[in-house]
Formats: C-alpha cells, structure tokens, sequence
C-alpha cells in the first residue's frame, strides 16, 4: 500500500511536535501554534513543494472538533494533488509525520469531493462548520468557489442524510419539494424517500404541484418586469439525424449554467399524448416531435407567449406554464409544422414572429464522424415585402415574418457554445 501510485493524498495530524520529525528550530512553532500557524502552513508548503509536481495543497486547522470528552486537541487536515504520481511513502517523509497518517482518496469524482468537502465539514453538519476562508491553498486552487460551485450538493446530501438518520419524515419532506430542494427523481433515487412517496402519493403530488405554482408566478413577474426574454429554439432535421440530442445538450448545459448562477434551472421534456402532466415548474422546456394535436392552438400560442395567458386549457388542469426556454424538436420545418391545415384558423406569422431562433441540422455529402452534420441557427426577422410559400401539394402560406441565418458550424461543440454565450444566455438570465 506503501508503495502504490497516486496523484492524490490527504492526510491528518496532531499539531504536537511529537508526531513531526522537523528540525528543531521548526518544532518549536508548535509550541504556540495559534501565532505561528502561518509558518506552519508554509513548511508543510515549502516541504511539499520539494515533490516535483505539487499542483493543489489544502490546508485547515480543526481546533473546535468535538468528542464525548469535549473538544479534541487541535489537529491539521490537508488535501494534496500532484500532476505526477507520487507514494504514500514519499509523502509521509516529506511531511515528517507516519505513513498511517496519510491516506489515498476513493477513486472518482466524489472522492475528490468529498475530501475536499471534509476540510470544512461542507457534507456533514452534524459537525462544527469552518469558513472556507479558513482554507490555505497558497493559490493553488480557488476553495470558495469550489464550495459555492458545490452548495446545492451539499444541501441535497446533508437532506438525505438526516433522512437516512431518521431525524426527518413526512412533513419536512413535503417542504423541502415546495422549497425545491427536493426533485421527483431524488425521492425515486432514495429507497427510503421512495417508500415515503408511495405511502403519500396525494400530499407529495399537491407539495409539487405548489412548488410548481409557485415557480411559475415567480417567473411570470420577472417576465412581465422584463427580467428576462422568453426564448424559443426550434430544431429542425430528418430523422435519426440528432434532434433529441441536440435539444438535450442545450438544455443540460443551460441547466447547468442556470444552476451555477443561482437560477435554480431544470428540465422538463413534454411527451406527446399528456405533455404537461408531470410539469412542476421547470424552466426549460423539451417538445421533441409533438405532433401539431398534442396542444391546441391557443395552448401553442400560450406556451410560446406567456404575457397573454400562462394557463395552458382545462384540458392540462389549466397548468401555469412560464418558462425561460422552450426547444421544440421536430423533422418538419416550421412552415409546414405552423402552416399545416391542423392552424388553419391561426395565421402562421404568429408561430414565426413568437420562434426566436431556428436551427436546422443537415447531413455533409462526404462528412467523416463528428464533422458530418452541418449545424446553423437563424434569427426570425420582420420581411420588408409578404412572401408566398408552397408548404404542400394543395397548400400556400403567406409569410410576414422570414429568418436571417446566424451562423453554420459542422463542429456540434462550437456550435452549441455559440448559440448559448452568444444568443441564448443573455436572453434568458439577464437581468435587465
């Protein structure tokens, strides 16, 4: 165990020169470790640095942790990583404590998480909690923004926690889903949320729907403010072409980013005979291949605009539906989705001028995987002349409204991170 091979460490030791073979002179910094904890922090530091590749150090002082006896002496925690492999051997050493002192995370993300989370208790909060100020990394690495990327993880797992502990039941529960801390998929997730639900299927289902009540109004005041603009994406393409994908991996990476910026974002992906039926609130629609029947034409308007009425048709529960995003994937173009005899008593110009942007992927005649689609996106713009266009054998529609195109990538990534730094962020999370 000695002699395996990492690139991370994290070790623990009392701040007593009895378990540190230092010089002398160094030792003595123990003695009173409060005034001198900056020059210890910088020989481990300096030591470390003698390690070729140190890339991240981590260091906090425990010093209010506490046993059944009261507080335990006041001890170092340290997080390590290195862009070469190192032993357990060679970094005890260099530290100048015992090899049992230092320890190799859990593989994978959540290993490096939840050493990192430890330095300040971030997941367990039946612990004293640090500052993440109180972290030295000697800029090595930013903490603070490290904890606040990771603050609604931590809250998720301190919830569960409690749950699995039993310290919690039903009624915290049905408030943490009207809060929004706690999802649908998370209660399926957790064995004991899950048979929690089945036995209170009625109450978590009203908790939801208030949360996503709530939700919606909220939104609809920040729209009606004009806190942000309402965007509607339409992806356009032939089947098995990568739609869905697409439509997926927008709304993922705006979620993301929604969540990283405290807009607290989700996902909902309508499905095409009850679209609405599971909806709480989400702001990111998925409309992937609805047929033009599975809304009315009014519910398409509403769900596109809705400053003139959030409430979809009684058809829904008139559901208050406000999103920041809609994506509407679907192998028809918008002309012949919008202008087909199904919103024949609905001019098109209503759908054209309400679709923000519309993308159509196509395939390259001699493109070799990934670089084989051609991804563009288009603007919707106001024509200065009406324009007639064949949408059928039989049928004709007049156009007011036509599209300007953007740009065209045959790189999915670069186009992606065009369309949402460019176009899609500032519309929806800008705060006007």
């Amino acid at each position: 165990m000695l002699d395996r091979r990492v690139k991370s460490f994290i070790f623990t030791q009392y701040l007593n020169p009895k378990y540190w073979d230092w010089d002398e002179d160094k030792k003595i910094l123990f003695e009173n470790r409060r005034n001198n904890q900056d020059k210890i922090f910088n020989e481990i530091y300096n030591r470390l640095k003698n390690l070729e590749g140190l890339k991240i150090i981590a260091l906090i002082v425990h010093d209010k942790d506490e046993n059944k006896n009261g507080l335990k002496d006041a001890h170092v925690h340290g997080y390590l990583e290195f862009t070469k492999q190192k032993t357990i051997a060679s970094v005890s050493a260099c530290l100048g404590i015992e090899p049992q002192y230092v320890e190799v995370p859990r593989k994978g993300r959540y290993g490096r998480l939840n050493c990192l989370a430890y330095l300040v208790h971030a997941k367990n909060l039946d612990k004293y909690q640090y500052s993440p100020e109180e972290v030295e990394t000697f800029e090595t690495f930013d903490y603070e923004e490290f904890i606040d990327d990771n603050l609604n993880d931590f809250r998720k797992y301190n919830a569960t926690d409690k749950r699995k502990k039993g310290e919690i039941g039903l009624d915290l529960a049905l408030q943490e889903v009207q809060q929004g801390r706690l999802k649908l998929r998370e209660i399926f997730r957790d064995e004991d949320l899950a048979l929690l639900y089945a036995g209170h299927m009625q109450k978590f289902s009203e908790a939801f729907e208030f949360y996503g009540l709530r939700n919606a109004m909220l939104r609809l005041d920040e729209l009606e403010q004009g806190k942000y603009d309402l965007t509607v994406l339409y992806i356009q393409g032939a089947p098995g072409i990568g739609k869905s994908y697409l439509a997926r991996e927008v709304a993922q990476k705006v979620r993301e980013y929604g969540n990283k910026n405290g807009f607290a974002s989700d996902v909902f992906s309508a499905s095409s005979s009850n679209p609405f039926d599971d909806y709480y609130g989400e702001d990111i629609l998925i409309l992937d291949d609805l047929r033009q029947e599975s809304l009315k034409v009014s519910d398409w308007l509403k769900l596109f605009d809705p400053l003139n009425t959030a409430k979809m048709s009684a058809r829904y529960r008139n559901k208050m539906i406000v999103p920041r995003l809609v994506i509407v994937a679907n192998y028809k173009s918008v002309e012949q989705f919008f202008g087909s005899f199904n919103f024949k008593n609905e001019d098109i110009n209503q759908f054209k001028r309400r679709i923000n942007f519309s993308s159509k992927i196509s395939e390259k005649s001699f493109g070799i995987p990934p670089f084989d689609r051609i991804y563009s996106l288009s603007a919707s713009k106001k024509l200065n002349e009406p324009e007639n266009m064949r949408i059928s054998k039989n049928e004709f529609i007049t156009l007011n409204y036509g599209t300007k195109l953007l740009f065209s990538y045959d790189d999915r990534d670069k186009f992606i991170n065009e369309l949402l730094t460019q176009h899609v962020y500032p519309r929806i999370f800008s705060e006007k």
